[in-house]
């Protein structure tokens, strides 16, 4: 393999890692996500930075799903109205290798939430409630195959959402350790994805799932599906076999009844048909379920951020999203 090449299977090259010019778009965001699970100790994680220059701020969430059901948790904004990389709060995600290699770093504190349904609605008095500890988080991603986008254009949902204009993503492994208070876990080649986003962002606007699942044999998935303020549904996504071949998806079915509440008791299905590939049926019990809100002025969406295990069809693990637009309350 030629390592001096751009790992990339898109448009976006080494140049796409930098930031981009937020001038003339007043909800600009730029972030970047890394998320990781390990199937054997059963911890996981997401780390993001988001920068939003035109409303001066930087947000940085990071987020463990621990073993014993719980989770550790910080999310905040910071004043900043530059875009100038990505660091806040103590997160920092350097790119070291253009397409290839990125570096995680966070030294800060995590609060332990034991019951995530909390945050639905008192995120920030959930937090602040609940004990603190020191985290430090030295992680070191990765890439496993190249960089790939959702859609052709660049848009990051299959749909009318305003999200992303521009969205990569790509499939890796992390290594290196986490240590949450006395507790510390090294992990070795643990199943990672990443992504990059820029351009305007109305979280509010997107009504669907996302899944990011590895499958016991190695294939990898990313599936989106997103409904229509007519009713229809758009998919997209890529599912990645062993032999690292791309299969564009054509359709993503979740069955779930869910509709914005704090707590869900169901399982997570899902139907992926993707081109050159048998039907996937995909069915799992949820390890964590982490509903958080993001709000505007006027609008709100609840992420249900999950932790699945697959058990009928394919062995595997899944962080997955069901995001839904909700009402704010009066006052």
């Amino acid at each position: 393999m030629d390592t001096s090449a751009p790992f990339t299977a898109c448009q976006y090259g080494t140049d796409a890692e930098a930031t981009h010019d937020p001038t003339g778009i007043a909800n600009f965001n730029e972030s970047v996500y890394v998320n990781f699970m390990d199937p054997v100790s059963r911890l996981g994680g997401l780390m993001r930075v988001g920068n939003r220059p035109n409303f001066g701020y930087s947000e940085a969430s990071v987020q463990l799903t621990l073993p014993n059901g719980a989770i550790a948790l910080r999310s905040g904004r910071q004043d900043d109205d530059t875009n100038d990389g990505w660091s806040t709060q103590g997160l920092d995600i350097v790119v070291k290798d253009p397409t290839r290699t990125v570096e995680v770093s966070y030294r800060n504190t995590l609060a332990i939430i034991p019951t995530p349904a909390l945050l639905a609605d008192r995120g920030r008095q959930a937090v602040k409630s609940s004990p603190s500890v020191e985290c430090e988080i030295s992680l070191t991603w990765q890439a496993a195959v190249p960089m790939f986008t959702v859609a052709e254009s660049g848009d990051c949902t299959p749909g009318s959402s305003q999200i992303a204009s521009d969205h990569y993503e790509q499939f890796g492994h992390v290594s290196g350790s986490v240590r949450l208070g006395t507790t510390t876990w090294n992990v070795e080649r643990v199943t990672s994805f990443r992504d990059h986003s820029w351009g305007p962002r109305e979280w509010a606007s997107y009504t669907g799932e996302w899944l990011c699942a590895w499958l016991a044999d190695q294939t990898a998935i990313t599936a989106y599906g997103e409904f229509e303020p007519s009713g229809e549904r758009s998919s997209g996504g890529v599912v990645v076999t062993p032999d690292s071949v791309f299969h564009p998806i054509s359709d993503y079915t979740v069955y779930t009844d869910y509709a914005g509440a704090a707590t869900y008791a169901g399982r997570h299905t899902a139907v992926v048909t993707a081109a050159g590939l048998p039907t996937l049926v995909l069915d799992g019990s949820i390890r964590h379920f982490v509903p958080v809100t993001q709000r505007t002025e006027d609008r709100a969406v609840r992420i249900a951020q999950m932790s699945v295990d697959f058990a009928r069809g394919h062995g595997g693990w899944a962080i997955a999203e069901f995001l839904r637009p909700i009402t704010i309350a009066a006052g």
